[in-house]
């Protein structure tokens, strides 16, 4: 954590936390008091709070707060996960504060929002279209004798393109599946 200043800095919230922690209570996690009296500096019991507990005091103050679901201590690991990702951080640093053991562990939080899925299209869209005009525009391929194969048959071709046709009048999304990779058509 680091400072930012201001009512929501992590540093100052962290340190009023430890003020009020019970001394005869080694542990940081500690058990609230259910009534606290005026004069006292110290807010919770000499008593620690368990994993079952931690978690359900979280699903509580969710509901108390009035989110619009119940946040567990994993959903907010997951949530943060996915903010470093999409933020561009790379993988080994997200584990490293995360506290997972490898960056394939992280993978199943990253989820790719439709903005990045359209930008790769498009970025695949115009380099086929660019080997394209290179192919047209210069013969050099054909003078080393490189076939050039569509990556679908004309058939295959004709039959998505009419079905995308009927489909953008009805409304209806179309999926297909080659090698392994889904196209949706929406």
């Amino acid at each position: 954590m680091y400072a930012t200043g201001g009512p929501f800095c992590p540093i100052a919230s962290f340190e009023k936390y430890l003020q009020h922690l019970n001394p005869q209570n080694e542990f940081l996690f500690q058990c609230p008091k259910k009534k606290l009296t005026p004069d006292s500096d110290v807010w919770y019991n000499n008593m620690v709070v368990g994993k079952r507990s931690l978690g359900e005091m979280r699903k509580q103050t969710s509901k108390q707060a009035g989110l619009s679901k119940d946040y567990t201590n994993h959903s907010i690991q997951a949530t943060a996960v996915t903010i470093l990702d999409k933020s561009g951080f790379e993988a080994r640093h997200i584990t490293s504060l995360s506290g997972h053991r490898s960056e394939n562990s992280i993978r199943r939080y990253s989820k790719t929002v439709e903005s990045t899925k359209k930008r790769m299209s498009e970025t695949l869209t115009a380099a086929a279209v660019s080997e394209v005009s290179d192919v047209s525009s210069e013969s050099h391929l054909a003078q080393r004798h490189v076939p050039v194969s569509p990556i679908l048959s004309l058939l295959q071709e004709e039959h998505i393109m009419r079905d995308v046709h009927l489909s953008s009048h009805s409304q209806v999304k179309k999926q297909y599946t080659f090698h392994n990779c889904n196209v949706i058509f929406n």
